[in-house]
């Protein structure tokens, strides 16, 4: 599976393995969907330390992630992002779109 799902204190940590493409996007937006449907988190961090590449389906899944977050008064903080991701979210003028973070534990720190 390329997404893992953990909770830490009520903020629900969405791992990407590989790249974030179209199967990894509906994967995060079904895996989010659940959680929020049922009230369980309104608080994500995705971590993208693994993750290589993002393209326009991974982009509309995290664009998703924090419009739905934010309808429900949660957040969305990006973990670990590489230079080419980083690069990514500078060209589409959506790194202001999300604040990120050096690494999980450091997001994590922020939720509080």
């Amino acid at each position: 599976m390329p997404v893992k799902s953990d909770e830490y204190n009520g903020v629900c940590v969405l791992a990407v393995d590989g790249d974030l493409t179209a199967d990894a996007g509906a994967e995060v937006k079904r895996l989010a969907g659940e959680r929020i449907e049922h009230r369980q988190v309104v608080d994500f961090v995705v971590d993208l330390e693994r993750t290589p590449f993002v393209d326009s389906s991974g982009l509309e899944a995290l664009l998703w992630l924090k419009r739905r977050c934010g309808e429900q008064l949660g957040r969305v903080k990006l973990a670990g992002l590489d230079d080419n991701c980083r690069t990514i979210l500078e060209i589409t003028r959506l790194v202001h779109r999300f604040e990120c973070c050096k690494d999980v534990p450091s997001a994590l720190k922020l939720m509080r």
